[in-house]
């Protein structure tokens, strides 16, 4: 398996582009160019809190013995301050004259309780870099400082569901049919991370179909998953569409689930055979889309890890990387990782919380001995 991994990186090298999208709809995206704003914020000098507001130098030489009549305008917090005025004091530190003066018995500083024009932002101002992965509180202070769109990396992951059996979700299935799943279930997990994705019509099982749709997606995405197919069976063709719309660098992989893997290079772009079993399909999905989308810098998380005791014996494959869904569950104290028979389809996946994965080196787990597994929830 580390050898496919290896080789899908060494062979495909960052194929991102960028492209403009409103500000409201770029949560989850990497930003491709540094971002200078349009506003200058606040644009006039505002009061930092309620009260009066003063010129510092008519205060100087106040005290209790020599009280200073000053001019001064009642403020609001928030709202504009006139520019001759430099310092704010709350209503009790002054008494007001029948002159609409105001009385002060000690000197104030300037600058005090104010908020200076441009003091959080000038008209020009850089403030996000390249490569700053946007968050909700960014959203808002984009727009808060006027910025109406931005440059985004973009990534765009093409797939295509192959078989005679596959037929699209809003069908209902009969005996010997299946729902295309598996590219709804892709597209869910890489729009999180700001990848766009490319639904190609469902292709029946004929090896030239499949190839010229291969073609189709290279033109426009970086990426191709060609999804079903990828066995040994009369009917499963993605190796033979692959290598006439390319090359093929390889086909199956030293892992289970997910052993009928394949990978080729059409136009220099890298064309992934994922296996049609759900948990096969996303297990090879984590295993050789994701570092290759995380080494062009799209913005994947680390794996998060929980150590605990494993409840029953797992036996090794030697020569083969295994990988089991598992479900957790803290109990007196400790983490148990209770191990999930595979099951077809979608039901051992709903309950799972995380994967474990045996090396092709190990000698297996024994129960209550302590594993690490990466948390898929």
């Amino acid at each position: 398996m580390k050898e496919a991994q290896k080789l899908i990186l060494s062979s495909f090298k960052n194929q991102t582009k960028s492209r403009f999208i409103p500000v409201k709809n770029a949560l989850g995206y990497t930003l491709a160019d540094p971002v200078s704003i349009f506003r200058t914020i606040p644009p006039v000098t505002l009061a930092g809190m309620d009260g009066i507001a003063l010129k510092s130098k008519e205060t100087r030489g106040a005290s209790n013995e020599h009280l200073r009549e000053v001019s001064g305008i009642s403020v609001n917090i928030g709202l504009p301050v006139p520019d001759d005025y430099d310092t704010i004091i709350s209503p009790e530190e002054v008494r007001k004259t029948e002159k609409g003066q105001y009385l002060i018995s000690k000197p104030i500083s300037p600058r005090q309780h104010i908020i200076p024009k441009g003091s959080e932002a000038e008209k020009g101002q850089i403030i996000m870099q390249a490569d700053h992965v946007l968050t909700p509180y960014d959203i808002a202070a984009l727009i808060h400082f006027g910025v109406k769109d931005v440059a985004v990396r973009h990534w765009k992951v093409g797939m295509i569901a192959t078989g005679d059996e596959i037929i699209p979700s809003k069908k209902e299935p009969h005996p010997g049919e299946i729902v295309d799943t598996n590219t709804i279930m892709i597209s869910g997990y890489l729009q999180g991370f700001g990848v766009l994705t490319e639904g190609f019509p469902i292709t029946p099982d004929e090896p030239d179909l499949i190839a010229s749709r291969i073609l189709s997606a290279c033109d426009t995405c970086d990426i191709v998953l060609v999804l079903g197919g990828t066995s040994a069976g009369t009917k499963d063709y993605s190796v033979d569409a692959i290598e006439k719309a390319g090359n093929l660098l390889f086909h199956g992989v030293a892992m289970e689930p997910g052993k009928p893997v394949l990978c080729g290079s059409v136009m220099g772009k890298p064309v992934l055979g994922m296996p049609g079993s759900p948990a096969a399909c996303l297990l090879s999905f984590f295993q050789f889309v994701f570092p290759l989308l995380k080494s062009w810098g799209v913005p994947i998380p680390p794996k998060k890890h929980v150590i605990g005791e494993i409840t029953r014996d797992i036996e090794p494959f030697f020569g083969y990387d295994l990988f089991y869904l598992v479900r957790t569950r803290y109990e007196d104290g400790v983490i148990r990782i209770f191990p999930l028979e595979w099951e077809f389809g979608y039901i051992t996946g709903i309950s799972a919380d995380g994967i474990l994965h045996l090396p092709e080196w190990s000698n297996g787990y024994r129960k209550g001995e302590r594993v690490q597994i990466s948390l898929i929830r």
